[in-house]
C-alpha cells in the first residue's frame, strides 16, 4: 500500500515561518471581509475571517498589539466598505464564487484610499497551481503536472489583480498568524518565509512559497472557536437587529477528490477533528443567542460514530433554549448505520431540515470520470432505503452534464434512486466549474468538450433586484459535453425539471408509484413519457405548454440567461422551473385539464402494454392524487371513494414496505381545513417554498418549518 506524504512547510535548507521577536512599533489594525448573502432577511455570520481573528489573538506572539475591527459581513456599496476600512495596515478578505467580484473591487479601492495597505486573499477562489489531485503527494508537482496549464493560474492571477499583495493557498488560521508577525517584523516587506503564500515581488517575479501540511487533530485542537472567545460580540453588537445564521465545523477535510468539487482537493484527502467539548459549547453558544438554524459544514456529517452524540447535543440545545429550528447537514457519501442513528437523533428533535445526501451520478462511467468510483453504491442505496423506512427526510444531490453522461444515462439513475427509496426529493443541479477543481484544468475540459456559458449567480427563492454595488458575480455553467452535446442537453434538463414537478413536487407521485409496483412502469421511462413522449399518443396542451416553459428556460441558460424563474406576480422572487410549473397550473385553474391529460395518457399507454390493468385503477389513483394536492381557498374537507386500496400501496412504498393490490370499497376523507392559505402569496410560501425539502406538497404531510432563500 502506498503511503500518502504530506506536503511539508519546511525544509532542510529554509528558515522557519516568521515569528516576531519584539512588538511592533506601532499597534497594527486589521480589517477582515467576508460577504455573504443575506437569505430571507438572515445573515449569515462570517465564520471565515472569524476562524483568523481568533486563532491570531491565541497565538501571535504579541497578541495585544493588534486591532481586529468589525468585519465586513454583508454586500454594500464598494465606496462605503472601502472607507470603513481605509484606517486598517492590512486587510483579510475572503474569497468565493458568491462574492469574487465584489471582493476584489473592495480591494482595489481600499488600495486607492491606503496604497501602502496590505491586501491579503484567500478562500476557494484564489486559484492554486501547486494543486495534486492524486492520492499520494509529494513535495513537488510531477513532469506531467509541470506541463499542465493549470501552472500558470496563480501567477496569472496575480498579474490579472494586481491589488492583492499575498494570496494564501489552503487553511488559512497560521498562515494569516505569520503574515501577521511579519507585518511586526518589517510591515510585511520580505514575504519569503511566509508559508502557502504566493505573491510578486518588488521587481514583478512571481513567487510561491512551499506549503503549510494540513492541520491534524492536535492543532484543530489548538484553533479556538471565534463563537465562544467573543470574536462575534462586536459585530452582533452593532448589528442588533440583524437576525443571524450560524455554520459551523465539527470537522474539516474530506477523504475524496471528486473533480468537480474543490473541497476533498483543497483538504488533501484527510478528515481532522475538532474538540467535541468546543464543538458542545459552540452549538449551546448559538442556543444562548437565540440562532435558529444552523448550517453543519463537514463534508461527510455522520462520518464517525461520534456525530450521533454531536446531533445529540443539538437535541439538548433544542430542548434547554427552544430557539433552534433547523439544522442543515451535507452527509457521508458512503453512508453507515452511525449515520442513519444521528439523523434519526436530528428527526426526532424536529431538527432535520431533509439532509443531504449526495450520489451526483449512478452512471459507471461518469463516476470513474469524476474520481467517485471509490463510493459504494450498493451501502448507498441500502442507507436510503433505511433512512426511507425510518421515516428520515433526506434530499439526493444529482448533478448534469458530468462527464460520460448521457440522457439514457440520467433517466436511468434518476429511475434508481427513486426505486430504492428517495421520495422526498431529488435536487438535480447545473454543474458549475469551481476553479480549485481539476474539472478547471484545460486538458480535463477538452477531454469531455465541455461546453461553458458564463451565467450571473441568483439566489433559489431569492428577490430579482440590482446589486447594491452595482457588480454581479458569476460562474460557469457546463451546457454541453462530447456524450451530452447541447441539444440533447436540453431534453436532459427539461426532464429534470419534469421530475421535480410531476414526481417531487407531488403532482402525480401516487399513479406513478402504483404503475411501478404494479405493471413494472420504470419511473424514469413515465417520466420521460410525460415530458417527451407524449406527441406519440394523441394532442395534451396542458403538457406541451409545461414543456415549452421547461425548453425555453433551458435554451434562455444556453445562452447565459438565468437557471431561474422570476415571478413579479407571486412574491416577487425567483422560483426553480418546477415549482413555477406548478404555481402556473395551480393559480391558473388547469389543474383539473393536466390530471385530465395524464389520465388519458397513462391509461393509453398501460393499456397498450398490459390487458391486465382494471379499467378504474389509473383513474383511482390520479383521483386521489389530485384530491391531496394543497391549494389556497379551501374552507371544506372533501371525501372521495375510489376502488382500490392505492393509498395503501402508495404508503408502503414510501416508507420501504410492499402491499398487494385489492378491489373493495375504499373511502377517503382529506382533511383541507386544519391547514387553510387564503392567499396566493401565503400558498405560495407556506406550500411550494417551505415545503419543498420535504416535499410536502400533499394534504396531511405539514410542513411548518420556514424555509431560507438560496438553500435546498
Amino acid at each position: 500500500m502506498l503511503e500518502l506524504k504530506m506536503l511539508k512547510v519546511i525544509q532542510p535548507n529554509e528558515s522557519p515561518p516568521p515569528v516576531a521577536i519584539k512588538p511592533p512599533s506601532r499597534k497594527i489594525k486589521v480589517g477582515l471581509v467576508q460577504l455573504n448573502n443575506s437569505f430571507s432577511d438572515q445573515y449569515y455570520l462570517p465564520l471565515s475571517v472569524g476562524m483568523l481573528q481568533a486563532y491570531a489573538k491565541r497565538h501571535l506572539v504579541y497578541a495585544n498589539d493588534y486591532e481586529f475591527g468589525i468585519p465586513i459581513h454583508q454586500f454594500m456599496r464598494i465606496e462605503e466598505a472601502s472607507e470603513l476600512l481605509s484606517d486598517n495596515d492590512i486587510v483579510g478578505f475572503s474569497s468565493y464564487v458568491w462574492n469574487e467580484q465584489n471582493t476584489l473591487a473592495i480591494a482595489r479601492d481600499y488600495k486607492r484610499r491606503k496604497p501602502n495597505g496590505l491586501v491579503v486573499f484567500g478562500g476557494p477562489q484564489v486559484p492554486d497551481s501547486k494543486k495534486q489531485f492524486r492520492r499520494v503527494r509529494t513535495d513537488d508537482l510531477t513532469p506531467e503536472e509541470l506541463k499542465s496549464g493549470r501552472i500558470h493560474f496563480t501567477e496569472d492571477y496575480h498579474r490579472a489583480n494586481p491589488t492583492i499583495d499575498i494570496a494564501c493557498h489552503g487553511e488559512g488560521e497560521r498562515i494569516f498568524r505569520h503574515i501577521l508577525e511579519q507585518m511586526a517584523i518589517d510591515d510585511c516587506y520580505d514575504k519569503s518565509r511566509i508559508p502557502s503564500a504566493s505573491y510578486l515581488d518588488a521587481d514583478s517575479n512571481f513567487h510561491f512559497n512551499n506549503k503549510l501540511e494540513r492541520m491534524g487533530d492536535k492543532e484543530l485542537a489548538q484553533t479556538p472557536s471565534p463563537f465562544t472567545t467573543g470574536v462575534f460580540d462586536k459585530l452582533m453588537n452593532a448589528f442588533p437587529f440583524l437576525k443571524w445564521i450560524k455554520n459551523v465545523e465539527t470537522n474539516r477535510g474530506c477523504p475524496y477528490t471528486c473533480t468537480y468539487c474543490d473541497w476533498g482537493g483543497a483538504t488533501e484527502d484527510r478528515i481532522a477533528k475538532f474538540l467535541l467539548e468546543q464543538i458542545y459549547t459552540d452549538i449551546m453558544w448559538g442556543g444562548e443567542h437565540e440562532i435558529p438554524y444552523e448550517f453543519v459544514c463537514d463534508a461527510n456529517f455522520g462520518i464517525f460514530p461520534r456525530d450521533i452524540q454531536i446531533a445529540e447535543f443539538y437535541a439538548e440545545c433544542k430542548a434547554k433554549y427552544k430557539h433552534l429550528q433547523g439544522v442543515s447537514t451535507q452527509n457521508a457519501k458512503n453512508p453507515k448505520k452511525h449515520t442513519i442513528e444521528a439523523l434519526k437523533t436530528l428527526q426526532r428533535a424536529g431538527l432535520n431540515k431533509a439532509a443531504v445526501m449526495s450520489q451526483q451520478s449512478l452512471n459507471p462511467a461518469t463516476l470513474k470520470a469524476v474520481e467517485r468510483d471509490n463510493m459504494e453504491l450498493d451501502e448507498y442505496l441500502e442507507m436510503q432505503n433505511m433512512a426511507a423506512k425510518e421515516g428520515i427526510y433526506t434530499m439526493t444531490d444529482y448533478i448534469i452534464p458530468m462527464p460520460e453522461e448521457t440522457p439514457e444515462s440520467v433517466v436511468d439513475g434518476i429511475s434508481t434512486l427513486i426505486a430504492n427509496g428517495q421520495h422526498n426529493r431529488i435536487q438535480i443541479n447545473n454543474l458549475s466549474v469551481l476553479k480549485n477543481t481539476k474539472m478547471a484544468n484545460r486538458e480535463y475540459q477538452e477531454r469531455y468538450a465541455y461546453e461553458i456559458v458564463r451565467t450571473k449567480i441568483i439566489n433559489t427563492h431569492g428577490k430579482k433586484m440590482t446589486s447594491i454595488s452595482g457588480i454581479d458575480e458569476w460562474q460557469e455553467l457546463v451546457i454541453g459535453t462530447n456524450t451530452m452535446p447541447g441539444g440533447l442537453w436540453l431534453g436532459t434538463r427539461t426532464f429534470c425539471w419534469a421530475t421535480g414537478l410531476f414526481y417531487f413536487n407531488k403532482l402525480l407521485q401516487i399513479p406513478l408509484i402504483v404503475l411501478n409496483q404494479e405493471y413494472g412502469l420504470k419511473y424514469g421511462e413515465a417520466i420521460k413519457l410525460l415530458c417527451e413522449d407524449f406527441h406519440k399518443y394523441g394532442s395534451f396542451p396542458v403538457l406541451e405548454e409545461i414543456r415549452n416553459l421547461f425548453l425555453e428556460t433551458a435554451e434562455n441558460m444556453r445562452k447565459g440567461g438565468e437557471e431561474f424563474i422570476h415571478a413579479p406576480q407571486w412574491l416577487d422572487i425567483y422560483w426553480p422551473p418546477e415549482e413555477y410549473a406548478l404555481i402556473k397550473l395551480c393559480a391558473e385553474n388547469k389543474l383539473s385539464s393536466f390530471y385530465k391529460e395524464t389520465e388519458k395518457l397513462l391509461s393509453i399507454v398501460v393499456n397498450n402494454r398490459s390487458d391486465s390493468v382494471p379499467n378504474d385503477l389509473i383513474s383511482d389513483a390520479i383521483m386521489l392524487n389530485h384530491g391531496l394536492i394543497k391549494i389556497p381557498f379551501q374552507t371544506e374537507d372533501i371525501q372521495i371513494n375510489i376502488s382500490h386500496n392505492v393509498w395503501s400501496i402508495y404508503k408502503a412504498v414510501v416508507t420501504g414496505e410492499k402491499v398487494k393490490l385489492t378491489r373493495g370499497q375504499y373511502p377517503h376523507i382529506i382533511d383541507r381545513t386544519t391547514e387553510q392559505w387564503n392567499s396566493w402569496e401565503e400558498w405560495c410560501e407556506k406550500v411550494v417554498w417551505w415545503g419543498n425539502r420535504q416535499g410536502a406538497y400533499l394534504y396531511g404531510n405539514r410542513n411548518p418549518m420556514p424555509d431560507l432563500e438560496g438553500h435546498h
